[in-house]
């Protein structure tokens, strides 16, 4: 299993750092604690915990449960805002898998340079996002290299192709000089703390209990959909739907195509592809499937009997879908919502959608029924009647 690790270091420079640590302290109140978080002395109650630690003295350490979540935003959030508080340089580093490292340099506010060990990997990841062209520049590290030290010595170490990316981390702390047990660690409950340490407890403001209701069984929703389906005769045309889970976990997901778009040949099936994708750390990951004959029975609408319908299926057996909840709560004010929204998106870290490809192969206009449930569960269902329009103008109601 590969290394996963965040934390922030703060370079003290020629301040004292039992001074320092106290302001970053007073950094870290200022940027949290406020709508969204409130501090306890309670730790088992708490929503997030950071540990502030003086390392040398040239660093103090700063370790996030957040940042554990491999949440690159917290970390650029809490290091923009000690290096524009304190006024000091900060350095946010992750390593992601023991395939990816990146590191952070935080100045007056700012982001002010980033290095990443593989750049591939990193456009990879945050696929949608801008890809990064070039590395970063190793002059502005100048300040927080170690007296001697060739900031070109840390453009060596990316360049050297290593099988694990915290080798690279641990030989540029060499070159920034901070200590190796500071910077090959996470948030750890168990630390060696000392009049040199200081703990802050978050707790959210957002209660779990008070908005949200769980729900026995699967229940899948929609989270985004295709009101129509529209292409031309020998094209290949796509269909996307969001899906979430808001009820129990369940492993396996079966999507299931009918109707008379089918059964009249006014188009046929293509592949369809589950996509997963996480809003932390912003990977994505795809399950294809190809369509294949099936028959099932389907309840018609006003009618008591079962009816024996021919469609296509697809596979999903192996998918996980992650326990969900209902949000029972309307927030009164616009604030309130971006909270319960962001609070909403790190708790439901996976956003999963699926997407259909079909082929036109005559000109006409049909209905299509897609349906998604959990396999070998007989609840959770969720069926769209979906009208498809080929070579023809959809109807002014379809959009």
């Amino acid at each position: 299993m590969g290394t996963f690790l965040s934390n922030i270091q703060v370079f003290t420079g020629v301040q004292d750092s039992a001074k320092l640590l106290e302001e970053l302290v007073l950094a870290v109140r200022n940027r949290l604690v406020g709508d969204e978080y409130e501090e306890t002395d309670n730790a088992e109650s708490a929503d997030r915990s950071l540990i502030l630690q003086i390392s040398s003295d040239r660093w103090i350490s700063v370790y996030d449960q957040r940042l554990d979540e491999q949440d690159m935003d917290a970390m650029d959030t809490l290091g923009t805002s000690i290096s524009a508080s304190a006024g000091v340089p900060a350095i946010g580093s992750l390593v992601h898998d023991s395939d990816l490292l990146f590191m952070r340099l935080y100045r007056n506010g700012r982001m002010a340079d980033t290095i990443i060990n593989d750049l591939n990997l990193f456009n990879e990841m945050f696929e949608g996002s801008r890809p990064r062209k070039r590395n970063g520049l190793p002059s502005k590290w100048a300040e927080v290299c170690s007296p001697g030290v060739n900031p070109a010595e840390l453009k060596a170490i990316w360049e050297k192709e290593r099988v694990f990316a915290e080798d690279a981390l641990v030989l540029a702390a060499e070159l920034l000089d901070i200590p190796t047990e500071a910077a090959m660690r996470g948030y750890e409950t168990d630390s060696d703390f000392n009049q040199h340490t200081k703990v802050l407890h978050l707790r959210s403001k957002i209660r779990f209990t008070d908005h949200i209701e769980e729900i026995n069984g699967p229940k899948l929703a929609f989270s985004s959909w295709n009101s129509f389906a529209a292409g031309d005769v020998g094209i290949s045309s796509k269909v996307l739907y969001g899906l979430i889970n808001q009820g129990q976990a369940f492993t396996g997901l079966d999507v299931l195509l009918w109707g008379t778009a089918l059964e009249e040949r006014l188009i046929e099936p293509g592949q369809g592809i589950l996509i997963c994708t996480s809003n932390q750390s912003h990977t994505r990951n795809e399950w294809n499937s190809e369509p294949q004959p099936y028959e099932f029975e389907v309840k018609q609408s006003g009618m008591d009997q079962l009816s024996q319908i021919k469609g296509y299926r697809y596979e999903y057996p192996e998918i996980s879908f992650p326990d969900g909840y209902v949000q029972m709560m309307n927030p009164e004010t616009a604030a309130k919502l971006g909270l319960m929204r962001k609070w909403m998106d790190s708790f439901n870290q996976n956003g999963y959608s699926f997407q259909l490809s079909f082929t036109g192969k005559r000109v006409g206009k049909s209905d299509l029924f897609i349906a998604f449930f959990p396999r070998e569960i007989g609840e959770g269902q969720l069926v769209k009647s979906l009208p498809v329009f080929i070579g023809v103008k959809p109807d002014k109601g379809s959009s």
